[in-house]
């Protein structure tokens, strides 16, 4: 299974406060920990979180993938639990894709994520006072035909991608994690700090 890291966006809230390299640039030089990792790392200057998503989805073909955004901070353990049932209910033919979801609200602009009993979505939403859930800002999915959609249409935004899917019809199930955070600001980085360091 691939996997994938969004660094949309030039960081211009936590520069402006400070934070000299504000998306991290230096894994595919150093490694994690001291350990290598087979990273590939790809820089383009695109218009949107979309059209990041579309440039590394060409690496994404032939299987299931999971894609993250870059300033998605959550629980290792959690996701672990998340790729084991986004495994199990792809190859048991239950979904085309799993979104990690939360009921921890810490994004400026939170899409919220309607569900069914079953945890099936049924919308994604830029307002609500009835859905518990928000994107967490984690996609695991097996299909790249709606985002080529998305591209010929001229639209943009993850969360357009996330509601045409819905549109074309695709199965996709929601996967609660219980706290994800958002690091869009100095502040938040000893947050993250924090909380992982909590487990």
């Amino acid at each position: 299974m691939k996997y994938a890291i969004i660094a949309a966006g030039d960081g211009s809230r936590l520069a402006a406060e400070g934070v000299a390299e504000p998306k991290p640039r230096e894994l595919q030089r150093d490694g994690l920990d001291g350990v290598r990792l087979p990273l590939r790392y790809v820089v383009k200057t695109t218009p949107s979180s979309m059209h990041s998503f579309f440039e590394i989805s060409r690496y994404m073909g032939g299987g299931a993938f999971c894609v993250t955004t870059v300033d998605t901070i959550f629980r290792p353990d959690e996701f672990g639990g998340y790729i084991r049932a986004f495994k199990s209910e792809v190859s048991a033919g239950k979904c085309q894709g799993m979104m990690g979801v939360t009921d921890y609200i810490d994004d400026e602009k939170p899409l919220y994520v309607q569900t069914d009993e079953a945890m099936g979505i049924t919308a994604f939403l830029d307002s609500s006072d009835s859905c518990r859930y928000v994107s967490a800002g984690i996609y695991g999915l097996t299909s790249l035909p709606t985002l080529d959609g998305c591209m010929r249409r001229g639209e943009s935004r993850m969360r357009n991608f996330q509601r045409a899917m819905i549109a074309d019809g695709l199965v996709l199930r929601a996967y609660p994690f219980s706290k994800v955070l958002d690091v869009d600001h100095a502040s938040d980085i000893q947050k993250a700090e924090e909380f992982l360091s909590a487990e």
